[in-house]
């Protein structure tokens, strides 16, 4: 496809008359394109958004959004340092995500829907006060059971634990390492990290394993590692870098199942409020035992597995989207209106509310910045005519259209 075929897309989109097949085959696009196409792409959209009479909500939110676009891209490619707390080593893929820099640049997020037809209205989302992303925010429980909040600790300063040195770094993450002793510390002392509804946090592991661990959610890990292997456990969702080590395999448990590594990167997720549990492999091997039945399956790059009640499912995905949640990005992908919001209350801290048969057909796909207001979100999934909302303190109301 080239700019010319492109920009006919756009002009579809800006009259709301593209076809599903025409989006993808946009998505496709511009994960393929360089830096400067997509900027051709910007100066395309800004002359069809002044010649083409686009409905008054999409008019006003493209205008201001086009407004800030080369801004955002600038935002965009300095997201690992603005977000170094978070990111560590990883970056935003900018080049292999420009679908979601366009989207942001846009409209902040945009949505693919299979149109309903019977629905021709959108009603604007009402809003009391907005409400601002999350953040790095975490409680770190030490063996002795005392809590210490991470938002407190001072750069540089260390934690008090018996054997190991803990130290919140320079780019406020939490890195553990094991100090000279005596004996064996072994793995009868844990620490366990939490994140409250609405915080992420980044921490190294005593084996130099990296784990980025998403929002409401814990992980318990010993203060040392035994010599035969390594065990911690995982609730809610996380995004593991697992330092190598052939004669010591690695270990997430969950409630549904144990996944068994040497070395690789891979995504856990297991919130209690989800039906599955999910664990997508972005590289290496694993393997996965099911506490239900005892099933065993192994991954290869690109699989996910979807246990529940048991069952275990594996189909291929784009690995990239179940990890962007830790490079600052929300994907969405064949989802419904209650899987979007259960991602919303969690990161934004709110309370949703339903009103009316909300659909649960699975049929939205989009993607947006995870550090743009709550605002952002809600105005644009109005545009897929299936619901509309109220904003009313930190409680979110969806109503069926």
């Amino acid at each position: 496809m080239n700019l010319q075929q492109v920009k006919k897309i756009l002009i579809l989109i800006a009259n709301e008359k593209y076809s599903d097949q025409q989006l993808k085959e946009l998505y496709y696009w511009l994960d393929r394109t360089d830096l400067d196409e997509y900027t051709e792409v910007l100066n395309i959209w800004e002359n069809i958004a002044e010649e083409v009479p686009c409905s008054p909500f999409v008019n006003a939110v493209l205008l201001s959004r086009i407004e800030d676009g080369l801004d955002n891209m600038e935002r965009a490619g300095k997201l690992v340092n603005e977000r170094k707390k978070w990111l560590g080593k990883s970056y935003v893929r900018v080049m292999g995500a420009a679908a979601s820099l366009l989207l942001i640049a846009f409209v902040g997020l945009f949505f693919y829907y299979k149109k309903n037809e019977n629905s021709e209205h959108i009603v604007n989302a009402h809003f009391e006060a907005d409400i601002p992303p999350g953040g790095n925010r975490a409680m770190l429980i030490l063996a002795d059971g005392s809590k210490v909040n991470l938002n407190d600790l001072k750069k540089g300063q260390v934690v008090p634990e018996k054997g190991v040195q803990i130290v919140k770094s320079a780019d406020g993450q939490l890195v553990y390492s094991i100090k000279e002793q005596d004996g064996d510390l072994g793995p009868s002392l844990y620490n366990t990290i939490q994140t409250p509804v609405g915080g992420q946090y980044l921490v190294y592991l005593p084996d130099g394993s990296k784990v980025w661990l998403n929002a409401a959610s814990s992980l318990r890990y010993p203060l040392a590692f035994s010599h035969k292997e390594r065990i911690v456990e995982l609730t809610g969702e996380a995004y593991f870098e697992v330092a190598k080590d052939k004669a010591k395999p690695f270990q997430v448990r969950t409630t549904k199942q144990t996944v068994e590594v040497l070395g690789t990167h891979f995504n856990v997720n297991s919130y209690m409020d989800e039906t599955d549990t999910k664990t997508t492999l972005v590289e290496g091997s694993v393997r996965i035992h099911t506490v239900k039945y005892g099933k065993t399956v192994v991954l290869v790059p690109g699989d996910q597995a979807q246990v529940s009640e048991g069952e275990v499912n594996i189909k291929h995905v784009d690995v990239n989207d179940a990890a962007a949640w830790k490079d600052g990005f929300f994907v969405f992908n064949d989802e419904n209106i209650p899987s979007v919001m259960r991602k919303i209350s969690r990161w934004y801290d709110v309370e949703v509310i339903y009103e009316g048969n909300v659909s649960k057909d699975k049929d939205l796909a989009g993607s947006v910045s995870k550090f743009s207001n709550v605002s952002e979100i809600l105005k644009t999934l109005e545009l897929t005519r299936l619901v509309h909302f109220k904003v009313n303190g930190k409680k979110i109301t969806v109503i069926a259209n």
